[in-house]
C-alpha cells in the first residue's frame, strides 16, 4: 500500500501521463518542438522510473495489458508519418559490443505502450491492481522503456544541438 500512495508514485503517474497526452496529439506540433520536449521529459521519466520500489506480487492475476497490437501499429504509423525524416538514428549497444539502428518511431511507441499500460491499470484503482501496475511498470523499467530512453536520449540531443545546425533540415 506505501508504494502505492507514494509521492514517487503520483509523479510518475503524472509525467507517464503528460508523456502519453503528448504524443496523443504529436500531429500537432512542429518537429523541433516534439524533439524539445521529448528531451526534456525523457529524463524525467527515466529518473522517476529508477526510482520505483521493488514490489513482490501475491497475486500476478491483476497483471493485464490494455494497449492492442492494433492500437501499438496504428501509433507507429502515426508516428513515422510526423518524424520520417528524423526516424532512424545509429546507437552503439555496449552488452553486443557493436552498432545498431534504432527507429525513434518504435522506440516512443514502446515507452507510450507501457505509460498507457501502466495508467490504465493504475487508474483502476483497486489495490491488487495499482500494485500489479507499478510491478509491471517496473520490470517494463529495468527490462523495457528504461533502455529505450538511454538509446534516445544522445540523438534526441544531437538533434536540439547539432554541432553543425545545417545537417538537421527541419
Amino acid at each position: 500500500m506505501d508504494s502505492v500512495e507514494a509521492k514517487n508514485t503520483k509523479e510518475l503517474f503524472l509525467v507517464a501521463s503528460q508523456f502519453c497526452t503528448f504524443i496523443d496529439n504529436i500531429q500537432t506540433f512542429e518537429k523541433d518542438q516534439i524533439v524539445d520536449y521529448l528531451l526534456k521529459i525523457s529524463p524525467l521519466m527515466y529518473l522517476k522510473g529508477s526510482l520505483i520500489p521493488e514490489i513482490i506480487l501475491e497475486d500476478n492475476s491483476f497483471c493485464e495489458q490494455f494497449f492492442t497490437e492494433e492500437q501499438y501499429e496504428l501509433l507507429y504509423l502515426s508516428l513515422k508519418e510526423k518524424l520520417s525524416e528524423i526516424d532512424f538514428f545509429e546507437f552503439y549497444n555496449w552488452r553486443l559490443n557493436e552498432v545498431e539502428t534504432k527507429s525513434l518511431c518504435e522506440l516512443l511507441t514502446d515507452i507510450y505502450q507501457d505509460m498507457k499500460d501502466f495508467l490504465f491499470l493504475y487508474n483502476k484503482n483497486i489495490l491488487a491492481s495499482q500494485e500489479a501496475a507499478l510491478f509491471l511498470i517496473r520490470m517494463n523499467f529495468l527490462h523495457h522503456w528504461g533502455e529505450s530512453i538511454t538509446a534516445l536520449l544522445p540523438y534526441l540531443h544531437y538533434l536540439s544541438y547539432p554541432e553543425n545546425e545545417e545537417n538537421i533540415d527541419w
